[in-house]
């Protein structure tokens, strides 16, 4: 048996720019079964490199050639390493041989030495070839409708049924492996050596059109191989391409969002927290058999004053031969602009079912109560009565907002390099900082220019608010906005202290600004 390493090279040189002839050589290939044979040469060559190989005996190419190039240093010389691989595989047991194989440096054309080498116990002998054989539950379904993928090997007796790994692909499609197991295929002729299920796959197609099924290859992980005999061929089996009809759904007659399969719907409204740190939401659930993995987020129709935020998905499902049992749901955030009741419409959702057929379900219409907003506890300094018209601040007053908001920038800054060191805040505690961030920058609107609707910046800079300075309110109460309803569209620790800052530096300018007018 022959041993070798790329380093181990047995051409000396002559002269740098001069290539060495080349050595061809057996080593260990990379996937159990499989042997490297290896074309090294050594020094500078001009030109392009290929390589043709000699007469196999024996063995089969699985891939190659691939070139290989690198630069070492011999001394104080630059010595240039060129390697041509090929992956092969012996047939059967016994003599393997690779003849000189010709190598062409350019113009320059030499020939290697010949190869021998032996696969010894370990591999099938001639004509004990696994065959792999692929069965489909439907030869012909529908967008969204599964079936089955089961595979069987036909191998030699002593190769028993455990160990062998098989890897499958089904493009434009959803699949999950199914265990191991099913019915024997139709039309297998004779019993002998035997057909031993193996792995299937649940596959649900996306598109319409001939959803081609490549070949599988299945390989005996367990086959005695000797460990050190590299050239011993696997036991392995290829399947035949398969391919299934895959038909268009019809036109739907109502708001359809991909649902296919026994599946029924439902939804509730989700009332907001009397503290105003969680927004209402609707929640959708879908709950049966069908293709749950492919649907999109349902449609929602909102009244006017009505807005939404990206929905928050969850789901818990399992496959079967049967198909894939589960649920899943949308809850998606919703927020009134003003106080009042709104009404959201009745939903129609439709399902395509297995027979060929739409089924239609009308789920109620929801109220949608929103109170007035909880009033701010005054502060100590607040004074008691009528809120006065806005006016310039007084001096004092603007440089006591400056001091403090200086100090939390401060106190947001040295949080924000200390933040790997500490946890992020709960859920809830974000929620109440983001909620009370979004209130700092509507009290400095409403203080300052008399602006209570921060998220419009054309009506700050009409009351004298500098457009960046506008556009920077607006966007932090969005921010805020949207955080609040979608948590999970952000970590709170990565996004509340550059909140903190920006907060902190928009209300400190315009108060020093102010301060500077007065002063």
């Amino acid at each position: 048996m022959m041993r070798a390493s790329l380093l181990a090279f047995v051409v000396a040189f002559a002269a740098v720019g001069a290539a060495a002839a080349p050595v061809a050589q057996f080593a260990q290939g990379t996937i159990p079964g499989t042997i490297r044979y290896q074309v090294v040469s050594e020094g500078a060559s001009g030109g392009d490199i290929s390589g043709t190989l000699g007469n196999l005996t024996n063995l089969e190419v699985l891939a190659g050639p691939v070139l290989a190039q690198e630069i070492t240093w011999r001394g104080a010389e630059p010595v240039a390493a060129t390697v041509l691989t090929w992956v092969l595989r012996a047939r059967t047991l016994g003599p393997i041989a690779v003849g000189p194989t010709r190598i062409r440096f350019g113009d320059h054309e030499v020939f290697t030495n010949p190869v021998n080498g032996n696969a010894l116990a370990g591999g099938p002998r001639g004509g004990e070839r696994p065959e792999l054989f692929t069965q489909v539950s439907r030869s012909k379904v529908a967008v969204g409708e599964p079936f089955v993928v089961q595979f069987f090997v036909a191998a030699p007796a002593r190769a028993g049924g455990e160990g062998w790994e098989i890897q499958a692909s089904f493009p434009d499609s959803w699949s999950e492996r199914l265990p191991a197991g099913g019915a024997r295929p139709e039309g297998r002729p004779g019993p002998s050596p035997g057909l031993l299920p193996l792995a299937g796959w649940l596959v649900i197609p996306v598109h319409a059109g001939r959803l081609e099924i490549p070949p599988a290859v299945a390989r005996a992980a367990d086959w005695g191989g000797e460990p050190d005999n590299f050239a011993a061929p696997s036991l392995t089996a290829t399947s035949r391409p398969l391919a299934v009809e895959v038909a268009d759904l019809p036109p739907a007659p109502a708001p359809f969002f991909g649902a296919v399969g026994e599946l029924e719907f439902s939804r509730r409204l989700v009332a907001a927290d009397a503290a105003g740190n969680d927004l209402a939401a609707i929640e959708v659930s879908v709950r049966g058999v069908g293709n749950l993995p492919l649907l999109e987020p349902p449609p929602l129709s909102l009244p006017d004053g009505v807005r939404s935020f990206a929905p928050e998905e969850s789901h818990a499902w399992k496959a079967s031969r049967h198909g894939l049992t589960g649920w899943r749901r949308w809850k998606i955030p919703i927020e009134a602009e003003r106080p009042g009741s709104y009404e959201l419409p009745e939903v129609t959702f439709c399902t395509f079912r297995p027979g060929g057929s739409y089924a239609k379900q009308t789920l109620p219409a929801l109220t949608l109560a929103v109170g007035p907003p909880a009033a701010a506890a005054p502060s100590a300094a607040s004074p008691t009565g009528p809120e006065p018209a806005p006016h310039p601040l007084p001096a004092a007053a603007i440089a006591a907002a400056a001091f403090l908001a200086g100090a939390g920038t401060v106190l947001a800054a040295r949080a924000w390099r200390g933040r790997g060191a500490r946890r992020a805040p709960a859920a809830c505690d974000a929620a109440a900082e983001l909620h009370q961030l979004q209130r700092a920058v509507q009290a400095w609107a409403d203080a300052r220019y008399g602006v209570a609707a921060v998220d419009a910046p054309d009506a700050l800079v009409a009351a004298g608010c500098p457009p960046a300075d506008a556009t920077e309110a607006a966007a932090l109460v969005r921010a805020c906005e949207r955080l609040r309803g979608a948590p999970g569209l952000a970590d709170p620790a990565e996004t509340l202290p550059d909140l903190r800052l920006r907060v902190g530096r928009l209300t400190a300018t315009a108060s020093r600004a102010a301060a500077k007018l007065e002063g």
